[in-house]
């Protein structure tokens, strides 16, 4: 029964997807979804691994996905993250979409270089500038981008924004276009700037229409009777 609900909510997270993308001219082949899957079982996530739609796993905290950890899948660290537990995921995550310090990113650098990886991060930006979330504001994004290109053993890869609950639609899609603004100004002076992650299970829709070319879904994906 898991297993054919998360299907039929996966088809309609691509359905609509496709939708937005016929709207707006974006190509569907290229988003990615990352499906948030904070307490999950890694059962359920095997099992939707072997669907091929799911680009990686996003965890949020470093102990849930050392308890679930298979190396089989692709897994990124969407939460954020605390300088003594960059160790653990360095070399074994795709992405670390959280990085808002350069003392994160240092530690993150130094690490990486000390096993001979190269680390891939987004830079976290605080859409709605909320004191208890982290990210930086996007107004700086541009400046901590070039900080980072300074570390050699980090690639920068865009950027990632969690958007504040709740908000009139209106607000929500001026802060979207606000993180799209700082990503195509860094996107135009570097080419290694290709990912602009933004949407989450309540405005993953809007996320697209601003430019997210990746969605991190999950209750919309993972539990049932979802409705777009």
């Amino acid at each position: 029964m898991e297993a054919t609900h998360i299907k039929d909510n996966l088809n309609r997270i691509t359905e609509q997807i496709e939708a937005v993308c016929k709207r707006t001219g974006q190509n569907p082949a290229a988003i990615q979804i990352v499906a948030a899957s904070k307490f999950r079982s890694i059962e359920c996530l095997r099992m939707l691994a072997e669907d091929g739609r799911i680009a990686a796993f996003g965890e949020n905290r470093v102990q849930e996905w050392q308890s679930k950890y298979d190396p089989a899948l692709t897994w990124d660290m969407i939460g954020r993250l605390q300088t003594n537990k960059v160790k653990y995921l360095v070399g074994k995550v795709r992405l670390i979409q959280s990085v808002d310090r350069m003392s994160l990113a240092e530690e993150i650098n130094r690490i990486a270089a000390m096993r001979g990886v190269r680390q891939n991060v987004l830079i976290e930006i605080n859409s709605g500038e909320e004191e208890a979330k982290g990210g930086i504001v996007a107004e700086a994004a541009g400046e901590f981008w070039q900080q980072l290109q300074t570390l050699p053993a980090l690639q920068t890869a865009g950027l990632m924004a969690v958007a504040p609950f709740g908000i009139e639609r209106a607000e929500l899609k001026k802060l979207f276009e606000k993180v799209r603004r700082a990503y195509e100004e860094i996107a135009a002076r570097d080419a290694r700037c290709k990912i602009l992650s933004m949407g989450m299970s309540h405005d993953l829709e809007l996320a697209l229409e601003c430019g997210s070319n990746m969605v991190r879904p999950g209750r919309l994906l993972f539990d049932p009777a979802q409705v777009l």
